[in-house]
């Protein structure tokens, strides 16, 4: 049952209380599974020339180590509210954070890339469940006065966390190893599970809600975002629909995401209630937020590659440059709740996002001579754009969303950003595709046989290789 039924919420003024320090306990520690789940999608990304090297993978595959994490929160996150009722906050959130350290460890065991997508996507099933529940829990655990604090630090795990990936793993990376990445979730991951033990209530299990699942609704989603996934991630190395299995992909996609849409619509219990997007505010900043994700997600992925395979960095490299737009943050952030307070919100929002869109703008015109330094700025840029927008969009979307929505909300809001992230990073490594073939094509146009300069280089590859 919910907490709002037996806690706080029973009282008749439940918008102003002193917290006690075992909510505060509960809302820090589910904050901090947040950040680590999200932490998770882009701690890779600075690491990914030695994964490849480790795993033997290509360039095109490192893709799936963020994406199949990314869809298998998705999948998950809708139906985190429902199980919570089920099974109570308490114990469905110590359950699946006890299961993400375990795969966390799997994951730094992994020995190929079917390993790694197996475990990446149990780890992103049981950590997706961390991301609504944190929002949901500052909604329930903070009376109205204090919730833009509590959106200050649900803020911290969504701008900050993916910001801040690359770097910490890049130093891990260079100095103990990419599988460090993983493993170092397990003191957190304890730390989280005391706050949550003693921080919420304890509650009564209710098993005869799981007959009331949609399990339509779960086979559908899963059916349509995994056929979609393989879609994006693979289209471009077989030239899109000209493939067949593409072809197939796509039709399953299509209709299996059509009848989920149409069961949400019409079932009384959804397992998304998909009609809070009627809502104009809540709709609007769930849009955006699923745009910015698309840009913030790609764009990382992207700057990874580039610096990684063209500049050569190291992952620690990759990480110091990546810096300049986490490290920002941690002295914006806490200036938010009072810049919420004395200012519009939907003005902050717009200052943030023009800020967003300058430093993308910044980067649109780089060549080869594009390295760390000239991306400071842009970076900088972004870093105090980022959570000048998501921040208030979100309060603006939850403002008129009930106490008893808010599971549902958090589910639309997080699905909706990773959904953005997925596509992002899958946009990058389709561009990264196609340019590869075009200079590829480019390079045989311009290889003839009577070249000189190009039988000289050949004659001399042909002989170091004889030597060795």
């Amino acid at each position: 049952m919910h907490y709002f039924n037996h806690f706080r919420y029973t009282s008749e003024d439940h918008n102003h209380w002193e917290m006690t320090w075992r909510e505060w306990a509960a809302v820090l520690g589910a904050a901090l599974g947040a950040f680590m789940t999200i932490l998770d999608i882009q701690i890779t990304n600075a690491s990914l020339r030695e994964i490849q090297g480790s795993l033997g993978l290509d360039l095109s595959e490192g893709g799936w180590i963020s994406t199949s994490y990314l869809i298998a929160e998705i999948i998950v996150i809708p139906m985190t509210g429902f199980l919570s009722e089920v099974f109570g906050i308490r114990l469905y959130l110590v359950v699946n954070s006890i299961l993400f350290v375990l795969a966390s460890i799997l994951c730094g065991l992994a020995w190929n890339l079917n390993s790694m997508i197996v475990f990446r996507i149990f780890q992103g099933f049981v950590g997706g469940t961390l991301i609504p529940m944190s929002f949901q829990i500052m909604l329930l655990f903070m009376p109205k006065d204090k919730k833009a604090i509590g959106m200050a630090i649900f803020g911290l795990t969504a701008t900050l966390a993916p910001t801040l990936g690359p770097a910490l793993g890049g130093f891990l990376t260079d100095h103990y190893g990419w599988r460090l990445n993983f493993f170092i979730n397990i003191i957190p991951g304890i730390i989280l599970i005391t706050a949550i033990q003693y921080g919420i209530p304890r509650e009564k299990l209710d098993l005869n809600r799981l007959k009331r699942m949609d399990f339509l609704g779960v086979f559908t989603l899963a059916l349509g975002l995994g056929s979609l996934t393989y879609i994006l991630e693979e289209g471009a190395k077989v030239q899109w629909f000209e493939d067949r299995e593409v072809q197939v992909f796509f039709l399953v996609a299509l209709g299996a995401l059509s009848v989920f849409l149409v069961d949400q619509l019409i079932r009384k219990e959804p397992l998304l209630n998909l009609r809070l997007l009627s809502n104009r505010n809540f709709a609007i900043a769930t849009l955006i937020t699923t745009l910015a994700a698309v840009a913030l997600y790609g764009g990382i992925y992207s700057l990874s590659i580039y610096l990684g395979q063209i500049h050569r960095y190291s992952a620690s490299e990759i990480g110091k440059v990546m810096m300049w737009v986490g490290i920002p943050q941690l002295f914006i952030m806490p200036l938010l709740p009072s810049l919420m307070k004395r200012f519009n919100l939907k003005i902050l929002a717009a200052i943030g996002m023009i800020l967003f869109i300058i430093s993308n703008s910044l980067n649109s015109y780089l060549d080869f001579n594009y390295a760390g330094e000239q991306f400071r700025l842009s970076l900088f840029i972004r870093a105090i754009g980022q959570p000048l927008f998501l921040i208030p969009l979100s309060t603006i979307g939850i403002a008129f969303v009930s106490a008893e929505e808010s599971g549902n909300a958090s589910c639309i809001f997080n699905m909706a950003r990773n959904l953005g992230g997925s596509i992002g990073i899958a946009i990058a490594g389709t561009f990264l595709i196609s340019r590869q073939s075009m200079h590829f094509n480019h390079m045989i146009e311009r290889v003839v046989a009577s070249d000189s300069k190009i039988s000289q280089t050949l004659y001399m590859a042909e002989l170091g290789l004889r030597q060795k």
